[in-house]
């Protein structure tokens, strides 16, 4: 199997750091084109007006993280795209991986477990569970 295209999942976290990492890594090793991709997810219940203004303070709060980046991938070697999208996140994500013929997603996870994690769910465990793109699971 050829690995060129890497969707990583982040959200500025340290796990979505940890992908990136791993992403940089593999790319470095297999020359596949890294992308970032960045869901925002709407609030559930607002005024139109409300929803706008909140997605617009949220590309603000966004924009810095993904500039650092591209900065973090060009100090390590690698280019990378990002993208910013709207949405519920795992669904956006596995939308975002199959539209763009990606071979692989990187996303990371909090490492919960047993019960916790049915009651929570987790947007890793949604991605892997929807996606037709093999995924990769990076634990702290």
């Amino acid at each position: 199997m050829e690995v060129k295209r890497i969707i990583v999942a982040y959200d500025g976290s340290r796990q979505s750091q940890k992908a990136l990492e791993w992403a940089i890594d593999i790319s470095g090793k297999v020359g596949a084109q890294v992308t970032t991709v960045t869901v925002i997810k709407p609030p559930d219940f607002s005024p139109a007006g409300e929803v706008n203004e909140f997605m617009y303070d949220a590309e603000k709060y966004y924009q810095p993280l993904l500039d650092k980046v591209i900065k973090f991938g060009q100090e390590n070697g690698a280019k990378i795209n990002t993208v910013l999208l709207r949405g519920h996140p795992a669904e956006t994500i596995v939308r975002y991986a199959s539209d763009y013929n990606a071979d692989l997603i990187i996303t990371g996870t909090r490492g919960m477990g047993g019960f916790k994690s049915l009651v929570i769910g987790s947007v890793a465990q949604k991605v892997v569970t929807y996606s037709k793109v093999p995924v990769l699971i990076v634990k702290e």
